[in-house]
């Protein structure tokens, strides 16, 4: 077990390797990801391990999905890849909420609120699904998934179209098709709602994710220029998704402990005026996204 959380690594991909080479390399990085993170998971160590296998599921799925038409995954392994991504989502959205959220407004607001106790309440509930999180991580059927992912990426596939057209194009013609989806989606943010928004950032993240997969094929310096503007962008978008989710488990904190509701609507009157500052600044990070891609 690593001792640190494990970060993603670049890809380095051949200009000469075939689509289905540099399927199995961009597919072998997301499993070492998430394999590298599982065991401080399973050990309910630093929720960064949690954090890290999530982003690492985010980009295995980015990668199945950039890949399906040539190399599509069999129905049962999507469910199980879908079982796994629904047994971390819980953990991970109490433990922003607990750990980074409430923590940040509690330390500003009148004691007499009660967010103290709203706190205590968010943390117990955060090691609960953390519990469950690791549970999940530690089982045999998440270690049969990762080798089961394993073995259909080594696999090599008969009968596929255009197993041999040359990468750079392939790579190209995604990134174009990513890039006019978020340019379609992303227009007027500052007066877009929560659909809009949540569809523009899942575009973003997987324009990014499909810059990082096929990076080392591009020019190294406007690469990394049009990855950090998209984080930028992905970053704001992120943290009004962030309020949004904190806003349903909040909700469902207020059914079970009415005498909470003061403290939970001062931090629903909190995030709905972040939302608003982050929102009013997506059309500064839109305008330099747009000059970048």
């Amino acid at each position: 077990m690593s001792a640190i959380p494990v970060p993603a690594s670049p890809i380095i991909l051949g200009k000469d390797m075939g689509i289905l080479q540099a399927h199995a390399a961009v597919m072998a990085e997301c499993l070492r990801h998430i394999e590298a993170n599982a065991p401080g998971v399973a050990a309910r160590g630093d929720a960064e391990f949690l954090h890290q296998m999530r982003v690492g599921l985010r980009r295995l799925n980015a990668a199945l999905r950039l890949f399906g038409k040539v190399r599509p995954l069999p129905e049962a392994l999507r469910l199980e890849v879908k079982w796994l991504d629904a047994a971390l989502g819980p953990a991970r959205d109490w433990e922003v909420l607990a750990n980074s959220t409430l923590p940040r407004i509690t330390a500003s607001a009148p004691a007499h609120l009660g967010l103290a106790r709203l706190l205590q309440l968010a943390q117990e509930a955060a090691q609960r699904h953390n519990a469950s999180a690791a549970q999940a991580v530690a089982s045999a059927r998440c270690r049969t998934l990762l080798d089961a992912l394993h073995a259909w990426a080594l696999q090599t596939p008969q009968g596929l179209p255009q197993p041999n057209a040359r990468l750079k194009r392939f790579a190209t013609a995604l990134l174009d098709s990513a890039e006019k989806r978020l340019r379609r989606r992303a227009q007027h943010l500052s007066q877009a709602g929560q659909r809009r928004l949540h569809r523009s950032r899942i575009a973003a993240k997987r324009l990014r994710y499909a810059l990082e997969f096929f990076a080392s094929l591009y020019p190294q310096r406007p690469t990394r220029h049009r990855i950090a503007a998209l984080a930028a962008f992905q970053d704001a978008l992120g943290a009004i998704n962030d309020a949004t989710v904190a806003h349903a488990l909040l909700e469902h904190e207020a059914a079970s402990h009415p005498a909470l509701h003061a403290a939970i609507a001062y931090v629903r009157g909190y995030l709905q005026a972040d939302s608003l500052h982050q929102t009013k600044a997506l059309a500064r990070l839109w305008k330099r996204l747009r000059r970048a891609l």
